[in-house]
């Protein structure tokens, strides 16, 4: 889910510092929120309720850069094989990292089992509960992988609009219907979660276009019925629901697409700070690596050394992005050079052809 984009070909797209900049904004902002509910929220006083939110606009971004990306790839492998190196090495590691503190702190809860059926990132495929709280939008983003990988393949990524509207329209009618259907529906909502989130998705893909100044028209408006559709999923999933309002969320999903329409034309050129595109730099390692481990140190500084809660969340943020910045550099990286480099001499020996898309600038 929270990817940054690498320049992918010779004729890659151009990377876009200010996504970059709202990925770590973002980032920051769910770190926040987790920090400050629950048990932590009950010595602070106040929770910062609207970073949850924040997974929003983070599903929003994932639209605009894959559909970006997916118009640079040559066959499903490419593609395949990119998402692969940019998910899992980097997941591998944190998830391994948190398995080594859940069983320090809970043993009973930690077995093979359950770390094997994390390791795909499909933990709820296997009846098994995620190691951290945070991996269940992974699933969700590969589920969108699969629905635009299947748009790809079968040769019709020029109707992709016509395509996600009808999905958001289906989509609506089997939230509508449900009744109809309670246990399909309960199993389906909770094994195919982009039921519940796919039109932020199809907006980042609609800006995607319009910034390029596809159908400029058709595409705004079909973005209303696709800002309204994710108005009306807001208690059909995910976790919004359980933190803030219908209203509050309805406001910052139209603030997130107003945020985009001043990043297509250009207004958010300010946000591309150092500071910002660090974290937008280390933004999936540091999604993967700090729910878990970060409250374990929360709890154990505030309940067994009596630090002050303030001090414990500086302290534990600062250790998160610390790790994180670590993981990227020397495991995310890496990983996905070495399984880039291993694809590309595997085409080249067998195609006999240079892989100069999958340069990486």
């Amino acid at each position: 889910m929270y990817t940054y984009p690498i320049n992918e070909s010779h004729a890659a797209p151009v990377r876009h510092k200010e996504l970059d900049a709202l990925r770590g904004l973002a980032a920051i902002s769910i770190v926040i929120f987790h920090f400050t509910i629950n048990n932590s929220g009950k010595l602070l006083g106040w929770e910062f309720r609207y970073g949850v939110t924040a997974v929003d606009i983070f599903f929003m971004i994932s639209g605009f850069v894959i559909f970006q990306s997916i118009g640079n790839i040559k066959n499903w492998q490419d593609f395949v094989v990119k998402r692969f190196a940019r998910l899992y090495p980097a997941y591998w590691y944190c998830m391994l990292i948190t398995a080594f503190v859940a069983v320090l702190m809970e043993p009973h809860a930690v077995n093979p089992s359950r770390i094997l059926a994390n390791a795909t990132m499909a933990s709820a495929y296997f009846g098994m509960e995620d190691l951290d709280g945070s991996y269940w939008t992974l699933l969700v983003e590969l589920i969108f992988y699969l629905w635009i990988l299947a748009i790809f393949v079968s040769n019709r990524i020029n109707f992709i609009e016509q395509i996600g509207a009808v999905c958001i329209l289906l989509i609506v009618v089997f939230h509508a219907m449900r009744p109809l259907y309670p246990e399909l529906y309960q199993f389906l909502v909770k094994k195919v979660q982009l039921l519940n989130h796919f039109p932020l998705f199809l907006s980042g893909i609609l800006f995607y276009q319009i910034k390029c100044g596809r159908h400029i028209l058709r595409n705004s408006i079909l973005l209303v019925p696709t800002m309204l559709a994710s108005f009306y999923l807001h208690d059909k999933g995910g976790t919004s629901q359980y933190h803030i309002s219908f209203i509050e969320h309805c406001v910052a999903i139209t603030l997130f697409h107003a945020v985009f329409v001043l990043f297509i034309f250009g207004k958010l050129k300010f946000l591309a700070v150092k500071p910002l595109l660090m974290l937008g730099n280390i933004s999936y390692c540091l999604y993967l690596i700090h729910q878990y481990v970060g409250l374990q140190i929360i709890t154990k500084l505030t309940a067994d050394f009596g630090v002050n809660i303030y001090l414990a969340i500086s302290f534990t943020i600062t250790l998160c992005i610390c790790a994180a910045t670590l993981i990227t550099r020397y495991i995310e990286i890496p990983g996905y050079h070495l399984i880039r480099n291993w694809y590309s001499s595997l085409r080249g020996k067998i195609f006999h052809q240079p892989d100069n898309d999958l340069a990486i600038h």
